[in-house]
């Protein structure tokens, strides 16, 4: 799969979980939280995989979402 880290911001279900496996290395589990923390390895982007529908059955569908590189406007 081809980076898309910067025309995304946002993936869903089937397509989200794909974009992890394909493109993206984990760093950092937050067990509390249940939000897996991801990077690109070509563009240094963040992103987090959380589930938004938790009370769903099974825990909902994942989403994948970008994080800001920085704090500056």
């Amino acid at each position: 799969m081809n980076c898309n880290c910067q025309n995304i911001s946002e993936l869903e279900g089937n397509a989200a979980l794909e974009y992890i496996e394909s493109h993206l290395s984990k760093i950092r589990v937050d067990g509390k939280t249940w939000q897996v923390f991801y990077e690109c390895p070509l563009t240094g982007i963040q992103w987090v995989k959380d589930y938004p529908h938790s009370e769903y059955h099974g825990g909902g569908s994942p989403r994948l979402r970008r994080l800001p590189l920085s704090l500056e406007t």
